[in-house]
């Protein structure tokens, strides 16, 4: 696991959505699984962009299978889905995989103009 993984905090059983989405005004909720390849190729890219972006918005990953629970509260349908939410507010929302520079320009615009 490269360092850049180290700042996508993945959701485990114990953990609070809502106590996570509370530490920034910004988070990305990226909802991903295991067996999913464009979810695979997608998790380098969004903890690179996390990692760039760390001061400004807070990741984190949730595995459709393990987060049921909030698979069902976001109606996820497809993965790799991202949402942009913002004070407990979905700002936006992204289903499909994104390039490094498109998935950088799409959190930096919202970012900044909400």
């Amino acid at each position: 696991m490269s360092n850049h993984a180290m700042t996508i905090k993945p959701l485990s059983a114990t953990d609070s959505l809502e106590a996570l989405l509370a530490q920034h005004e910004y988070s990305l909720l990226f909802f991903s699984a295991s067996w999913c390849g464009p979810c695979q190729s997608m998790t380098p890219i969004v903890a690179e962009v996390a990692s760039m972006m760390s001061k400004r918005i807070n990741v984190i990953k949730l595995d459709v299978d393990t987060s049921a629970k909030y698979a069902e509260e976001y109606a996820i349908r497809s993965v790799p889905t991202l949402f942009v939410v913002k004070n407990d507010e979905i700002i936006a929302q992204c289903v499909g995989g994104l390039a490094k520079s498109k998935l950088t320009q799409w959190l930096t615009q919202l970012t900044e103009s909400h």
